[in-house]
């Protein structure tokens, strides 16, 4: 590991608290506090002892006195939780930390969007889609009326990890030919450490989660009560896979077009450690041109464990 790999671990072990990981996986419910320290369950072997798991908080270091029968750091407790190398675990951790300001290649770093820009709701594109108003207004999405880089679009706001906001992605109600493509991105947008929706899903690690290519299919889910988060695309990068790993139980549900199934054909195996089904759509369709019924069907079909209802 090169000196700026190490310095960088040494910033997210000051910024991680092992604490944190547990809440985030619905782990810490089941430690108790005593003095210093945590007690509780192992989350790694998963075993009955209810004492077999030590977390000493002063010292950010934990160790399983039963099953495992060792310890660590932060670091080692993520690379042992999900099986990962060093690299998808720093990129775990820096969404932990809520490092949002990122440099990229030419040097100039991304800096959030963070004012709230009037969108709204009640537009044809979005009803056409079985999307309701007050939906569109939860997840801050709307047509734009304004000029500039969201003109004629109809956006949605897009957070980090942690619920930061970061800025507005905007879909296109007509071509351009001067810019061509759907979408509109802010500039210098880290997409590859962007899942849309996950700071509203990640409390629900218990139950399984539905992949999705846009916004609008998140939308459709959440609807029905299915959680949902959304790629911006049909690829999934090593920054976005870490950010899932902690779920056993995941339905793709992309597009039912060649990028779709080649996509789900390319992430399946990313997740070696969690359930994965693979939802292939009527060709031609998206999930949010389904009927409610029909993508209650898909989920029930292909994940029994999918806890949903009626929103």
């Amino acid at each position: 590991m090169t000196h700026a790999a190490c310095l960088d671990f040494r910033f997210l072990k000051s910024r991680v608290p092992i604490e944190r990981v547990l809440e985030v996986r619905g782990r810490l419910k089941a430690m108790r506090l005593h003095g210093d320290n945590l007690i509780g369950p192992c989350p790694i072997h998963r075993g009955d002892s209810t004492t077999a798991f030590v977390v000493t908080r002063s010292k950010n270091l934990w160790h399983c006195f039963t099953g495992c029968r060792r310890g660590g750091d932060v670091i080692d407790l993520v690379r042992r939780l999900d099986e990962c190398d060093y690299r998808s675990t720093a990129v775990y951790l820096a969404s932990l930390a809520g490092t949002t300001t990122t440099a990229t290649g030419d040097g100039i770093p991304f800096r959030p969007f963070t004012s709230r820009l009037k969108l709204d709701p009640a537009v044809t594109f979005l009803a056409n889609k079985g999307i309701r108003e007050n939906t569109a207004r939860s997840f801050e999405a709307g047509l734009y009326r304004g000029s500039g880089f969201l003109e004629g679009c109809v956006a949605v706001r897009l957070h980090d990890p942690e619920g930061q906001p970061l800025g507005y992605a905007g879909r296109r109600l007509e071509s351009d030919p001067v810019r061509p493509g759907k979408w509109r991105l802010p500039a210098r947008l880290p997409k590859r450490s962007i899942v849309f929706n996950l700071h509203r899903v990640r409390d629900r690690i218990e139950h399984a989660l539905v992949i999705v290519e846009d916004p609008w299919s998140v939308m459709r889910l959440t609807q029905i009560g299915a959680p949902a988060v959304a790629l911006l695309g049909t690829a999934l990068s090593s920054e976005q896979a870490a950010l899932l790993t902690p779920w056993r139980h995941i339905l793709l549900m992309l597009d039912g077009d060649h990028a779709g199934r080649t996509g789900s054909r390319e992430i399946r195996p990313r997740f070696p450690n969690a359930k994965v089904a693979v939802a292939e759509l009527p060709e031609g369709y998206d999930p949010d041109q389904l009927s409610d019924y029909d993508l209650r069907a898909c989920c029930n079909l292909f994940l029994p464990t999918l806890d949903h209802h009626n929103a």
